[in-house]
């Protein structure tokens, strides 16, 4: 049974009306930003249930243009069954992928968070993170690959932000991170994920402040009393109070949206860029 002629017209008229919602959340979303010098993306493992390709669509939606890729996430069509993001991608493979991040007008300016065990791992992240055209990449490298990773840093002239899972890794606290970064190049710095602090028992806002001039991503969270991922300004985080003190910095890096335990509905994240659209004014 087809619909009446009003009926199709009202589901045309809804679907035009969605349309134009998202482009105009897009737009107030990457002006704020504008104005307030940084970039909004999305850390691809909220979506990592999905394919890259799938998380790109969504990414276009929420009128994000910028993305934070990790690794080994099935690419999805275009690309053959069970190839996954990985620095060993063919050059076919990374070109056809350099085209579908462009075609959705997203930007591939950052990857990780990785981790690897040998300087040639390294050097070949850093190189596929070059040729993709990313700026930033976010890593967890162990303390005595520091010297090496900020020689890579230097060569490709990439910023480098180092990411704090909680124990046991080396970084959960911010104590070692500055003491890490002490005395090392300005390409040099932090991916602070606010979330993990607080899980860890750290004041985020006291952390953010003690790394001023060192943040180059920033994966701002708010959290349940739970621990668990809630949009931003809806729980136990002063979430708007951490967007002040990026401001105050003079802040211009990436700001990633990064939900641990995403479920399916991304009026969540939706409603998180109308907040943060909201603070950057």
């Amino acid at each position: 049974m087809e619909p009446s002629g009003n009926a199709g017209i009202s589901m045309k008229r809804y679907i035009i009306l969605a349309l134009c919602t998202v482009m105009l959340l897009g737009q107030a979303v990457q002006l704020a930003a504008q104005k307030a010098d940084w970039k909004v993306g999305i850390q691809t493992w909220t979506f990592h249930n999905l394919t890259l390709m799938e998380t790109l669509d969504k990414t276009q939606q929420l009128g994000m243009g910028y993305a934070e890729a990790f690794f080994f996430q099935e690419l999805g069509a275009p690309f053959p069954k069970e190839t996954y993001l990985n620095y060993d991608l063919s050059d076919d493979d990374c070109a056809l992928l350099r085209h579908e991040f462009k075609k959705r007008g997203i930007k591939p300016i950052a990857f990780g968070v990785a981790s690897y065990g040998t300087n040639e791992e390294w050097d070949k992240f850093f190189a596929f993170a070059h040729k993709i055209g990313a700026h930033i990449v976010t890593v967890e490298p162990e303390l005595n690959q520091l010297d090496y990773i900020e020689s890579l840093a230097k060569k490709y002239d990439m910023e480098v932000a180092i990411h704090n899972h909680p124990s046991p890794c080396i970084y959960a606290s911010a104590e070692v991170v500055e003491k890490a970064l002490k005395g090392r190049s300005s390409l040099m710095g932090v991916c602070a994920d606010i979330g993990h602090w607080k899980r860890v028992g750290e004041d985020p806002l006291k952390n953010l402040q003690k790394l001023s001039g060192r943040i180059k991503v920033a994966h701002l969270k708010d959290l349940t009393d739970k621990m668990e991922d809630a949009t931003w300004g809806t729980g136990i985080l002063p979430v708007k109070a951490f967007v002040n003190e990026l401001k105050r910095q003079h802040f211009n890096g990436l700001i990633s949206i990064e939900y641990d335990d995403f479920k399916s509905d991304i009026q969540e994240i939706r409603n998180s860029l109308e907040f943060l659209q909201k603070c950057s004014k």
